[in-house]
């Protein structure tokens, strides 16, 4: 038997209610192309929703399957003209388990309770949700006053010059090195590919000149070819 939501933290009656959330047609059947869950698997990675498809071989990305009836965001078929599709009131599902919780929020906070009681009865649009949201949505308030300022004892103070000073000769030290480095490799660099280019030029020069002798030989001395055809005496 599953948990009740009383004997939940919050933080699991939130994962389990975002779970159960399932977006649904009323008055018309329309089969979702895709399953949005806000649950993430590996607990702890901040994931937003994860995208479920009917088949489990199916790569969005890769798959180009023109076949496909074309839907919009709330699965419904573009063939339906949008004075229909429109007219369609998608509303949340949640499952009668989360029914206590939803009642008991409700009551702890008379301000939820028109959205807990929408969301109960099955009536709780995307519209509904997004009200809700920015209506109880604050930004963050911050405290500047408290927040502690840096702060160095008198000792610390006197020896700014000292560590300004340590500061610089780092930083000189840092380039120096970084010349240094940068003209080595430099410098590696040049004489590796001078080095290459010399004998690859050496390696050309001597198939070069081999093939010029070769042609010489065979051609100025054919009685030195080694299995030079014998003439028969007929041609």
């Amino acid at each position: 038997t599953a948990a009740t939501p009383q004997s939940l933290s919050h933080r699991e009656s939130s994962a389990m209610l975002c779970s159960a959330l399932r977006t649904r047609v009323v008055g018309r059947i329309a089969r979702p192309a895709a399953v949005v869950s806000c649950r993430s698997y590996n607990y702890g990675t901040p994931v937003l929703w994860i995208v479920r498809y009917d088949d489990p071989t199916w790569d969005a990305e890769r798959e180009h399957e023109y076949e496909l009836i074309p839907r919009d965001e709330f699965g419904v078929p573009v063939s339906l003209p949008p004075e229909v599709s429109t007219n369609i009131r998608h509303t949340y599902y949640v499952p009668p388990q989360y029914y206590p919780f939803l009642k008991k929020l409700g009551d702890d906070t008379p301000e939820l309770k028109p959205y807990t009681d929408k969301l109960m009865n099955g009536q709780m649009t995307f519209f509904d949700y997004e009200e809700m949201f920015y209506k109880f949505a604050k930004p963050l308030k911050v405290h500047r006053s408290q927040i502690p300022m840096p702060y160095r004892t008198e000792e610390e103070i006197k020896k700014t010059a000292e560590v300004t000073w340590e500061g610089k000769w780092l930083s000189y030290r840092q380039r120096v090195w970084g010349d240094y480095q940068t003209q080595h490799h430099v410098r590696d660099f040049m004489v590796g590919m001078a080095l290459g280019t010399f004998f690859s030029w050496i390696g050309v020069q001597h198939m070069k000149q081999y093939r010029v002798d070769m042609k010489l030989f065979y051609l100025e001395a054919p009685e030195h070819k080694i299995n030079w055809v014998k003439p028969r005496g007929d041609l």
